[in-house]
């Protein structure tokens, strides 16, 4: 166990490698952005009906084997 241990201490450790993404013309530059993007995005705030978390979208109420609530 010690010898192993020694051969991968020896190699210096993990080596961590990767590629560089090209730019990409409509995502990069924000000047090419249209319609609701082109304001900052969607917004999570408002036009929701009044949702204001999961829990509201889920119906966690009693359901027999196959799912179908009772």
């Amino acid at each position: 166990m010690a010898t192993l241990e020694a051969s991968i201490l020896n190699q210096g450790g993990p080596s961590f490698t990767g590629t560089q993404a090209e730019a990409v013309r409509f995502h990069d530059d924000t000047d090419q952005y249209t319609g609701v993007h082109a304001h900052g995005g969607p917004s999570t705030v408002g036009g929701t009906g009044g949702i204001s978390d999961l829990s509201q979208l889920a119906n966690r109420g009693a359901a027999d084997v196959r799912g179908v609530q009772r």
